[in-house]
């Protein structure tokens, strides 16, 4: 039995990571790239009919991939894009957490996030034996120029490609490089070598895993449900008082503003509170607060239902006649606490449980 030298071993590697590649591109990033596009239509279409104008932002894509992982690919990709969500802090608090669960529960903490995928969690026993190969990797990998984003499904198909590519070239460099590296020791060659079915990007799934209908719903009812949490309003006011005691009229409303805590942190998520009635002459009152909802249409609501239910989690808002539908907005703190509660299922459930996996989402 002739047993192959780290060197051929190392090649045979190379030779097999454009399939790599491909496979990583055809069953996953494509796929999930069309559910993307027929959500955010979708999407768009309810907003349409609702009299809203388009929605569709560079953040919704990261939200998506950030959340409905499905592999460690999606959640690599996800942090080199989250900057793009300096404008909504409650959606990027929900970006980063997750993420951060993610690579925590995969024991893959690394600082640079985006190298997780090139070379998994064989790092620090790479170290080892081919650290000049592995500080070449880390500078692949992060000296990128600055990318356009725009909300389409172009736009992110050519981001994932590209990441995809990057990964390719740099784990492509890191083989190579022990290959030909003569200080490093037939040991540590074969060790690279075995280290290699341990990479990410060397085990991409050899089919999709992804039905893409099923994604484009959830990946909708997801930015509805950043929606819904980003419609509650902190409103401080005092009640008018017609320049009398007692007086009648409209509250005075002091400011309204977006608020940042997640409904769930019962300790920092404000409370209701009524103004307090003080005797000032001119100003009798010390200002309150009450929590509103920015209403977002029956015929969302109704769409929020449907793909609710259809997705395993129920009716999202109780039960209306047509006229309350109509007339009514239900939206209240049980459905902030619900659609956080929707967005970490759906994390859950498509959240890769070590780094090889591609989960079916």
């Amino acid at each position: 039995m002739i047993v192959a030298s780290a060197n051929q071993r190392l090649g045979d590697i190379l030779v097999k990571l454009p399939k790599y590649k491909s496979q990583w591109e055809l069953n996953v990033a494509s796929p999930y790239v069309r559910a993307y596009d027929a959500a955010v239509l979708s999407y768009n279409n309810e907003m349409k009919a609702q009299g809203e104008r388009d929605r569709a932002t560079a953040e919704m894509f990261v939200l998506a991939a950030s959340i409905l992982t499905g592999s460690v690919m999606m959640a690599a990709f996800a942090t080199t894009s989250v900057r793009v969500m300096a404008g909504r802090a409650i959606v990027r608090v929900i970006c980063n957490n997750n993420l951060n669960r993610t690579f925590n529960l995969m024991v893959a903490a690394n600082n640079n996030k985006a190298f997780m995928f090139a070379l998994g969690g064989v790092l620090d026993e790479a170290k080892k034996v081919a650290n000049k190969q592995v500080t070449k990797l880390v500078e692949g990998l992060t000296s990128t120029g600055t990318q356009i984003s725009a909300p389409t499904s172009v736009n992110y198909e050519s981001r994932l490609m590209d990441f995809i590519r990057v990964s390719h070239i740099c784990t492509h460099s890191f083989i190579e490089g022990v290959k030909e590296d003569n200080s490093i020791s037939e040991t540590h060659k074969a060790q690279v070598a075995d280290m290699a079915a341990r990479i990410p990007f060397c085990n991409p799934p050899s089919g999709s895993s992804i039905d893409e209908p099923k994604l484009a719903n959830k990946m909708e009812l997801l930015f509805y449900m950043s929606s819904v949490l980003d419609s509650d309003r902190l409103v401080t006011y005092a009640p008018a008082t017609g320049g009398s005691f007692g007086g009648m009229g409209q509250d005075v409303e002091y400011s309204r503003k977006s608020i940042s805590q997640m409904p769930s942190n019962t300790g920092h998520y404000p409370k209701a509170a009524s103004p307090k009635f003080v005797g000032r002459p001119f100003v009798p009152y010390d200002p309150g607060q009450r929590i509103e909802y920015e209403n977002i249409g029956s015929g969302i609501r109704d769409r929020i239902n449907k793909l609710s239910i259809s997705t395993g989690n129920g009716p999202f808002y109780p039960n209306q006649s047509f006229v309350e539908r109509k007339l009514f907005d239900p939206t209240g703190h049980a459905q902030m606490v619900k659609a956080e509660q929707i967005i970490n299922k759906l994390y859950n459930d498509a959240r890769p449980r070590q780094l090889t996996d591609v989960r079916m989402i």
